[in-house]
């Protein structure tokens, strides 16, 4: 059997600052195959890694009086948002700020790391690809999400064209490319499909009823999906795994490439048959879940600890990824 890629998601952010250079290193380094950068842009056009459009939770904008002027009130993708916004700010703004663990209660080791780097952006992170590959000695790959397209394009920020752009200077736009493009939003997956051979990947949410039909439809544009865990993994009514999911099934049978989001240690994060006596915050067995996923046969894991994903991998005498399956 291939190996199923193991993809730190936003980087080993269970141990670092989520899309900081410290968190994508430590990803590769703990033998993670991929790494998974959310990216946003900047006022004069510039992608970032970075989650959300709001800079608070994971940057130490509020404690800056210089930005004080910025912070706004807007509507992102139908929800009413109170805050920092990326595309508010130009890359040297940006650059002046520092990074930090968004959720420091529940991750304290993480929060050591606060306010020792700044923010990335996407091409300085496909220079530590290439750096981390050289490195390692092995071909490293890139799994980036393009997030609220639509809010973006309406300000005047295509992410989509923004990031064509950055891979066709690196001559990464053909289907050999280390990087896959991964998107909630469809349109925007359509309109890399009309221009680069790029792999593609339709995210799915938790709460979306995947139908065979869709499924079908979708293997025309993109080459895998990437579904919540939820889908994969039912649970009983006292939240108990309860056996497989449909989706899987679906949607190998319509020719793609499951991909599975977001696996978390923390208690609060995995089925009540998983957890250990403690807080949420405590890990549970979160090896057994990664089994349970590995057995299932899905083609990859995204992931904030790919250590213990690697682990339980390598446990079934299965390496990191091969080439081909980063190709």
């Amino acid at each position: 059997m291939d190996s199923p890629l193991v993809i730190g998601h936003r980087g080993a952010s269970g141990h670092r600052p989520e899309h900081t250079a410290l968190a994508y290193r430590l990803a590769w380094r703990s033998g993670a195959d991929s790494v998974e950068p959310d990216v946003v842009a900047t006022r004069d056009g510039v992608l970032v890694c970075r989650h959300d459009l709001d800079l608070e939770k994971t940057t130490d904008v509020a404690d800056r009086p210089e930005f004080a002027h910025l912070r706004r009130e807007q509507v992102v993708d139908g929800a009413r948002v109170t805050g920092w916004f990326v595309h508010d700010f130009d890359l040297a703004e940006l650059r002046t700020l520092r990074a930090r663990e968004r959720w420091p209660r529940r991750r304290p080791t993480s929060a050591r790391y606060d306010d020792q780097v700044g923010i990335l952006t996407l091409a300085e992170l496909l220079d530590l690809r290439a750096q981390e590959s050289a490195r390692l000695g092995r071909r490293l790959g890139l799994h980036v999400e393009l997030k609220h397209g639509a809010h973006q394009a309406r300000l005047g920020l295509p992410v989509d064209e923004l990031l064509l752009d950055l891979l066709r200077e690196r001559h990464l736009t053909s289907a050999l490319s280390p990087v896959t493009v991964m998107a909630f939003e469809t349109h925007l997956l359509k309109q890399l499909r009309a221009r680069a051979d790029l792999d593609l990947v339709q995210l799915v949410d938790a709460g979306v009823k995947l139908r065979r039909r869709g499924l079908h439809k979708l293997a025309g544009t993109v080459t895998g999906v990437g579904l919540h865990k939820d889908h994969v993994l039912r649970r009983d009514e006292q939240g108990r795994y309860d056996g497989p999911g449909a989706a899987l099934d679906k949607a190998v049978a319509a020719g793609l490439d499951v991909l599975v989001w977001t696996l978390r240690s923390e208690n609060r994060h995995l089925s009540t048959d998983l957890q250990v006596p403690g807080r949420g915050r405590t890990h549970g067995r979160a090896d057994v879940e990664v089994e349970r996923l590995l057995g299932l046969g899905v083609d990859g894991l995204l992931t904030d600890f790919p250590e213990l994903a690697h682990g339980v991998r390598r446990a079934r005498g299965l390496g990191v990824a091969r080439p081909a399956q980063l190709a």
